[in-house]
């Protein structure tokens, strides 16, 4: 070949390369609030909610490979951001996440989904990973508490939140007449009512503040408490569907638990416990494989 046509065979490379170097990168959404509708996820089904009361235990991993440019809510990306994903959670969240191997915490903004893995409870960027003391395979035994004050401020705050952009209506004129009294045959004689005020706007959202202690980024430390690990199967109201579940899954010889939340009883039907993170994923998957799409893996 040559050079003239060596030359030529590569004009049609640079100019696919151009393409790539001056397209522009997607538009930035508007940050907002979200919860978003149910979706699958690494072949689990998971249904986000709105609870600004969430306390859960479990298995936490960090966030790797690319990632897109925004977060869902539409934050910029960043892998030194005090920040996590959640499969369920209202975006934003402020967050407190104790990793209960090491007894240290954190606080974080809590702005995408994910992490796609069904055993795992939540996604920390490495900065995050870094300062809780995560273990080598990259996983940790946390406690994950959803702060309500300052996550409610900002739902208020934000685009797409509960709050209602209600504008009051305004005073229409009411026609007023001076009756005559009583028996006589005189028309009433009107009044020329007194001008209707201007409605009010609403006042504009608070901005959101709250103590320095649950800003993103602020550090504790309280005992370490590893607990052992479970694989929760379902909570029940009903002993009897408890126990339809429990013998579903008798080969992994079940346990059916009592547990009394906000004055009512229910009955966890979980499996284990077990030593390492490994052990309880094997079983996780054979369980949700056997039907317990709801299985969940939590530490005590």
């Amino acid at each position: 070949m040559s050079r003239l046509s060596a030359r030529l065979s590569l004009v049609p490379l640079l100019l696919l390369a151009g393409c790539f170097l001056f397209q522009k990168p997607p538009p930035r959404p508007p940050l907002h609030y979200v919860v978003g509708p149910p979706y699958i996820a690494g072949g689990a089904w998971r249904y986000p909610r709105a609870d600004f009361s969430y306390d859960a235990t479990g298995i936490a991993t960090v966030i790797t490979g690319p990632q897109p440019r925004y977060t869902a809510d539409g934050e910029r990306y960043g892998e030194d951001a005090f920040a996590a994903a959640s499969p369920v959670l209202q975006l934003p969240s402020i967050a407190r996440i104790t990793n209960l191997e090491t007894g240290r915490q954190i606080v974080v903004r809590i702005n995408d989904r994910g992490p796609e893995n069904p055993a795992r409870l939540i996604a920390v960027t490495s900065r995050v990973a870094g300062l809780l003391g995560f273990n080598a395979d990259g996983t940790a035994r946390v406690r994950v508490q959803v702060l309500p004050g300052p996550s409610e401020q900002m739902a208020m705050a934000l685009p797409g939140g509960p709050r209602l952009a209600l504008a009051r209506a305004p005073l229409g004129a009411v026609s007023v007449s001076t009756l005559p009294p009583p028996g006589s045959s005189a028309a009433p004689t009107p009044v020329t009512p007194a001008p209707a005020p201007a409605a009010a706007p609403m006042p504009a959202a608070a901005p959101v503040s709250f103590p320095a202690a649950e800003q993103p980024g602020a550090l504790s430390q309280v005992p370490p408490s590893p607990g052992a690990i479970w694989v929760r199967t379902g909570l029940f109201t009903s002993q009897e569907y408890a126990a339809l579940q429990a013998a579903s899954l008798a080969r992994f010889a079940p346990a059916m638990v009592p547990r009394y939340s906000t004055g009512s009883l229910q009955i966890e039907v979980r499996i284990g416990p077990f030593a390492s993170v490994a052990a309880a994923d094997g079983v996780l998957n054979q369980v949700l494989h056997a039907g317990a799409t709801g299985a969940e893996l939590v530490v005590e």
